[in-house]
């Protein structure tokens, strides 16, 4: 069976039947139970698990999984959790931010791994000693040196943030950008409905908008409007994800998820090895690959740096 057929047959609550993987030490004395919690199937998180995979088979780690999916219905959600309390596998995998934090809100006694999570500045402090993993968080002064390549003669990065929500990233990157002689231009928001009315205030004041992994900002209605309003202002727009960047925003970084799920079975071979979760450091993306709208280049009349070109994966207008 496949992955993509394998990932498919989860029931909305939970997998009740162990799948022992082939050439994963079936069958052998103490094989290690590890539970693998998502809460949807799609491509980058079936990446990220077989790149974990990956890194156990080598590591020549005894292993089953049962997989379990959680919902939005936080009641059912805490019932997958109790399946997997009932279980008490050796080790847990999240794979994505919604089944990271359900989990690691309510379960503190099993080692928790968890990959493909975005945090934007925040989310360790609800967090227990049991849990570390691969955040797909591409730290600020790898985003702003790579944005600065792309567009030498941009210096001044506007951001909208909610301070409750991402201000602590906001904080960080007002020191990456004056020890790279850029200036940060932030705008606090509050509300969605405030997102639209605090752009205009960015108006004359950057030379690109920036953009951080806040839930207040980034919303499918405010994410239209700051397209079209980016586009007809003529202000390049730095997308979350190569999805932006289809949609109209100039460019976007992202990981490799295949690999951040290897960066996940790493640290899940120390925790299985006998390392505590709290002293296997958490990991941030190794591979990151810019994703160019062409369309969007010709219409700010811009001009890419030519080897941020030529290395960036072009992505077309949806």
């Amino acid at each position: 069976m496949g992955l993509r057929e394998f990932l498919r047959g989860f029931q909305l609550a939970a997998w009740t039947t162990v799948l022992t993987l082939t050439g994963a030490g079936a069958g052998h004395a103490g094989t290690m139970e590890i539970a693998i919690v998502t809460s949807r199937d799609i491509a980058p998180y079936r990446a990220a698990y077989q790149g974990f995979l990956e890194v156990l088979d080598q590591a020549d780690i005894h292993y089953r999984t049962v997989e379990y999916r959680t919902e939005r219905d936080r009641r059912k959600s805490s019932q997958v959790v109790q399946k997997i309390r009932a279980r008490r596998p050796d080790l847990i995998l999240t794979i994505g931010s919604a089944a990271t934090e359900v989990v690691s809100g309510e379960i503190r006694d099993i080692p928790i791994i968890f990959s493909l999570v975005l945090e934007g500045g925040g989310g360790e402090s609800s967090r227990g000693q049991n849990v570390t993993g691969a955040s797909m968080d591409i730290p600020v002064r790898v985003q702003f040196e790579k944005i600065h390549q792309a567009l030498p003669e941009a210096r001044r990065f506007g951001v909208l943030y909610n301070p409750s929500r991402t201000g602590k990233l906001i904080d960080e990157a007002r020191t990456v950008a004056e020890e790279l002689q850029l200036e940060l231009v932030p705008i606090a928001v509050e509300t969605e409905a405030e997102v639209v009315d605090r752009l205009a205030d960015l108006d004359g004041k950057i030379d690109l908008l920036w953009s951080v992994a806040d839930p207040t900002v980034f919303t499918p209605q405010s994410v239209r409007y700051i397209l079209l309003y980016t586009l007809r202002s003529r202000i390049p727009f730095i997308g979350l994800s190569p999805s932006y960047v289809r949609a109209g925003a100039l460019l976007s970084l992202s990981c490799d998820y295949r690999d951040v799920g290897r960066q996940a079975g790493e640290q899940a071979v120390q925790v299985l090895q006998g390392s505590k979760p709290q002293h296997v450091p958490k990991t941030y993306p190794r591979t990151v690959s810019t994703y160019l709208n062409l369309n969007t280049e010709k219409t700010l009349n811009l001009k890419i740096a030519d080897p941020v070109r030529e290395a960036a994966e072009v992505v077309s207008d949806s």
